[in-house]
Formats: C-alpha cells, structure tokens, sequence
C-alpha cells in the first residue's frame, strides 16, 4: 500500500523548507511572519538602545570631539567651556536625540535578523545542502554590518574636517545635536548596509545563481559602481573617504570571485554543472 505525501508544512514553521509550490495565501502568511519577526527584533534593540542612551550619545559624540581645537572653538563659546558640546534649538530636540540614539542601536541589532528573514522569505525551498547556510549567513551579517559602521566611525572624523572647512574664516561652527545624530546615523547605516554587499553576492555563487566568469566578465562594470555609490554614500564625497570605502568593496568582491572559481573546481570534481 502506497504512503500518501505530507503536504507542505504550514507558512509559520521557520525551519523547514518547502515541500512544493506555495499559493497566493500562504506567501502573504509568510510574509507577514517575517515582517512580524523584523519589527520585533528592531523593537527589542530601540528598547535597549533607549535605556542605554546616554551611552550611546557620548559614543556617537566622540568623533565631534576628536576634531582639532580650531574647528570646535565655537561650541566652547555657547557652552561654559565643553568643547565638545553640542547645542539644542528646539525644544523636542532632546526627545528626538534620545530616540535616534536608540535608533542607532536598534539597527546595529536588529540588521542580522531583518537580512536573515529577507533571506529566508526570498528563499521558501532551500534544499537540505544549503540549509546550513543560514547560521553562518546570520553571524557574518552581523559581523560586516558592524564592520561597516566601525568603518564610518573612524572616517567621520576626517569627512566632518572637510565639511566644516568650507565654511571659510570668520565662521564658526556650531553644531545642533540633531543634525548630527541624523549625520551620524545615515553614514553609519550606509557603510553597514554597504558592507552587507559582498555577503549577497557570496550567498549567490554558493546557491549556483552566478559564476566565476561572470564575475570576471562584468569586473570592470562592478568597479565602477562601487565607486559611484561609495561617492553617494560618503558624507564628504571627497576622493580619500570615497576611496577609503571603495577599495575595501572591491577587494571583497575579488575573494568572491576567487571563491566562485575554487567552488566550480570542486564541483567539477563531483560532476556539477556550474553556472556562466
């Protein structure tokens, strides 16, 4: 007597693929779980990051305070002295520096888990093989995601010397606390985000997307756009911090494509098709 297949496992189970083509109803069910599973982690980190706020402001402060004592002359001038001060003009300012500082935090540690459920909902039929991807896949998100905003921290300081010189002589920069967590949070994002891309690209070469010779082949078109979008994303845009996060994104794309090439020969080996 012949078993009947089970059928697929319902759109909740976060642990096994599935089985076979999933409806209308149960791709939004998904999705609504990883969404859920997103909010949730981003809540978690904005409660920790709320509580930890001053800590967290006198962190983002540092690179103001790192500046040379010429270009911070003005804040000691409004603040009995604290040359690293920063001004509020308004009068929610305060809660709004409060809760971009709990931000900050918020996607530092909730940046894995949202890529992670991004990953999972792309990829509902992961076979047994590439399953035990996902907890490397969750550890170097979260690893180059803090690379990357490790990275901006130590560029801001010299993006914030080019930006304040343009001002000229007899001016004096002062700046509002809220301009500069707004500043700090986007570089600081942007780098982490920028950081992520090297991780797509090699989760695509282990799932067979793309190959070695393809990324020989659009070589040349992906050093370009490493350094129009390395231009948009630095603060200053100035050739060194564009540069600076420019060098290390194609140098990561280099391993992936030593990567790819070790993977197809090991394929080969087996008898694998690899793709162009």
């Amino acid at each position: 007597m012949t078993a009947t297949a089970s059928p697929p496992s319902s759109a909740g189970n976060d642990d096994q693929p599935r089985g076979g083509e999933m409806t209308l109803f149960e791709h939004l069910a998904e999705l609504r779980n990883r969404i859920g599973k997103s909010f949730a982690a981003i809540a978690v980190g904005f409660v920790v990051g709320f509580v930890l706020r001053e800590h967290v402001i006198n962190i983002i402060r540092q690179p103001y305070c790192d500046l040379p004592d010429s270009v911070r002359a003005g804040a000691a001038a409004v603040s009995d002295g604290d040359e690293c001060a920063l001004i509020v003009l308004r009068v929610l300012d305060g809660l709004m520096i409060s809760i971009k500082a709990a931000a900050i935090v918020a996607v530092i540690v909730a940046a894995p888990i949202v890529c992670y459920q991004v990953w999972r909902f792309v990829t509902p039929g992961l076979r047994s093989v590439e399953k035990r991807y996902a907890i490397p896949f969750l550890v170097m998100s979260w690893v180059l995601f803090l690379g990357g905003a490790g990275f901006a921290y130590w560029v801001i300081p010299r993006g914030l010397v080019i930006l304040l010189s343009f001002a000229g002589e007899g001016i004096t920069p002062v700046l509002a606390a809220h301009e500069y967590l707004d500043f700090m949070l986007f570089t600081l994002v942007s780098f982490g985000l920028a950081f992520e891309f090297p991780l797509v690209l090699m989760m695509m070469i282990l799932m067979g997307i793309v190959g070695s010779a393809g990324l020989r082949k659009y070589r040349r078109h992906a050093i370009f756009g490493t350094f129009v979008a390395s231009a948009i994303i630095t603060p200053t845009g100035d050739p060194f911090t564009m540069s600076a996060l420019a060098l290390p994104l194609i140098a990561f794309y280099e391993i992936c494509v030593l990567t790819a090439r070790w993977l197809e020969r090991r394929r080969r080996r087996r008898g694998v098709t690899t793709p162009a």
